[in-house]
């Protein structure tokens, strides 16, 4: 089953790639969440969800503790 495996060399390069270029690879995985043919579709919708909520949690935190500080938190 050596045909199955991926080349190493392949995978490297694509991680490369996105590293250097983060706007075309979110682009590339939006593409291909909207198709919803690929097995990780699920892992890509989840992953985007997970980063809005969290950015959302993160704001709210903020505002929280600094409300909190602001007046006069014992």
């Amino acid at each position: 089953m050596p045909w199955l495996m991926a080349d190493p060399v392949e995978k490297v390069k694509d991680v490369v790639h996105a590293v250097e270029h983060p706007v075309e690879a979110a682009k590339a995985l939006e593409r291909e969440a909207e198709e919803g043919k690929s097995a990780r579709t699920p892992v890509i919708a989840l992953t985007g969800v997970t980063l809005f909520v969290g950015v959302i949690f993160a704001v709210l935190v903020t505002i929280a503790l600094v409300l909190y500080f602001v007046y006069g938190g014992k």
